[in-house]
Parts: structure tokens; sequence; C-alpha cells
């Protein structure tokens, strides 16, 4: 059997047969296990199936399978990395994977083993494993998929899957382009996927539809997210929200319920009056920290697809209501 890259297989949810979704830098569109013969040959194709269903390397007469699995940050493997081949031939360096999750109830990432450093190029000291939304997206370039993969992870029905190609800029100031497979897990409220380095693909690339949002809101003080219409999730903030309120862009505050009630509200009436614009008093919390009064303008993102908004918020004055 001659020797080629590695397979990755992704394991996202135990409800449904797992998929490959690369063949070395090669992106493949959910390739379930009843089509690998057709993809990789009948022999390969046992082997591989073998493999993601046992999870450990072996050695069959003049073949090897080494098999390296891909763990989340809550105890599970996301997928698994198979290279195939002649027992004396040399094994190439693996893929660069990691995982992560997104609670739906928390709205916050949960990021596997090697994540951070892999994507973001970040130093060992300042990695984390819990991270909000915009820490995430905000590093996002160009995300051309972002309207599908939202409404993917807003809705969470079973069988929903997303997958496409993503650039992120690294602390190092570089852009890196990365294959990012996603499915919704409707019985844990959540979305689990991998990030997958695909340097072979390019990546310097811009969001023109973000980079314009950035541009406008630029040098106000004010603070602008993008925010989901269906869910209230600010996924990413175009301009840091002022102090007190700049934690906001890196930590989940607490928002008074009845408050959070009335953003949803003007979230869904903006659904069916997008010319429209909302203005709101949110009382924002963050931990060990004192009730904050913020003035909020909620309206939609007319550049982008229906469903994603821009949340523009400041500290509120004396007298102000919103």
């Amino acid at each position: 059997m001659t020797a080629d890259g590695w397979l990755l297989v992704e394991t996202l949810t135990e409800d449904l047969e797992p998929a490959l979704v690369a063949d070395d830098a090669r992106i493949r569109e959910w390739i379930a296990p009843r089509r690998w013969p057709r993809a990789l040959g009948a022999a390969k194709a046992k082997l591989l199936r073998d493999a993601v269903r046992g999870g450990e390397s072996a050695r069959l007469g003049d073949t090897v399978v080494v098999v390296e699995p891909v763990r989340c940050a809550l105890g599970g493997t996301h997928g698994v990395q198979v290279w195939i081949g002649p027992a004396d031939a040399p094994v190439p360096p693996r893929r660069h994977v990691a995982a992560w999750d997104w609670d739906a109830r928390t709205e916050l990432a949960h990021h596997g083993p090697g994540l951070e450093e892999l994507i973001f190029a970040r130093e060992p000291g300042a990695v984390r494993v819990v991270r909000t939304p915009p820490e995430a997206f905000g590093r996002m370039v160009r995300f051309d998929g972002r309207v599908d993969y939202f409404a993917m992870a807003s809705t969470l029905e079973p069988g929903g899957r997303w997958q496409g190609a993503v650039d992120v800029l690294g602390d190092d100031e570089q852009v890196r382009r990365f294959q990012m497979v996603a499915r919704a897990r409707p019985e844990l409220r959540r979305v689990s996927g991998l990030m997958h380095a695909v340097p072979e693909l390019g990546g310097e690339t811009v969001d023109l539809e973000v980079a314009m949002l950035r541009a406008v809101s630029k040098g106000v003080d004010v603070g602008a997210g993008l925010i989901l219409l269906a869910s209230g999730v600010i996924y990413e903030w175009v301009a840091d929200p002022p102090p007190p309120l700049d934690r906001w862009a890196v930590e989940r505050p607490t928002i008074d319920p009845a408050d959070l009630t009335a953003l949803r509200a003007a979230c869904a009436e903006l659904v069916h009056a997008p010319d429209t614009t909302r203005r709101l008093t949110l009382r924002v919390r963050f931990a060990e920290g004192e009730w904050i009064r913020a003035h909020a303008e909620l309206a939609t993102v007319t550049t982008a697809a229906t469903g994603h908004g821009l949340l523009r918020v400041r500290p509120s004055v004396d007298g102000e209501s919103g």
C-alpha cells in the first residue's frame, strides 16, 4: 500500500456517523463511511473505519495505521487523524488540528488543547480554556460563511452542520487560513467543532463588510458589537466599549433579567422591521463588580444578510433613559 497524507475524520457527535473532512490539505465535504471505498479504495477505507472505531494505532502485516485523536476541553474526542502506509515508510508530520465547543446556555466557548496556540499563535502563558464569542470571532478577518454558521448555531437543529474556510489574525499579526468544521448538538445545547490549519490554501484576505463596520466605528467613544437577532448573542465587538464597560470585550457580563428580556424583544422586532432603531437601557454587572447602567442603540446590519444587528453601547449619563 502506498503512503499518502494524513486523513482527518470528525467525530463531533455520537448520534451521527463520523465523516471524512480532509485528505491532507484537500478539503472533503462530509464524506460518510459508506462513501469511503470510492474516495480512498476499499482496502484503505476498511483500515480507516477500523482505526476510527478502535482509536488505536496498529500494524497489519506490511501496513501501519497511525491514529492521533483530537481531544476537546470537555473530556471527549472531536476528531481522529489517521495515517496509513507501508511499515518501512517514514510517517509524515501530522496536520495541525484542534477542537472547540460553544455552550449555548452560557454563551461561552471552551477551547481544547493547543487551539489557541494554533489559531491565535498565542504564547502558552496567555492561553485560556474559556472565552467569550467576541474573543474568538473578533480575530477573524474573513468569515464568508458566518451567516450560515450562525444560523446553524442559533437554531441547533438535529443534523445541523457547517464547514468552511476562515482567516484568523494571530497575536503575531500574521493571518492564517483554517478549515472550520462544526456540528450542532441540540441534546447538549452545544456546537462542537474542529480547526484545521490549511496554509496551502492561502489566507491574506479581508472581510469587507466587517472591515467597513470597524472603520466607521473607529475613534467613536461608543462600543459597537455585532449581534445575532435570533438569540441576542454579541459575537464580535467591531469597536470595544469604553470604560467602565470595557470588560465587555473579553467578559460576558450578567445583564439584568428585565433588561435582557427587553433586548431580546428588540432583536425580535428588528427582524420584522429592519429599517428601524431601538434604544434601551441595559444594566450590566461584571464579575465581582457593581451594576453599571449602559445606554444602548440597536439597528440591523444592512450590508449583511438579515438576522444580524449592530448594538452600540456607552455608559448612561445621569437622568438618561432608554
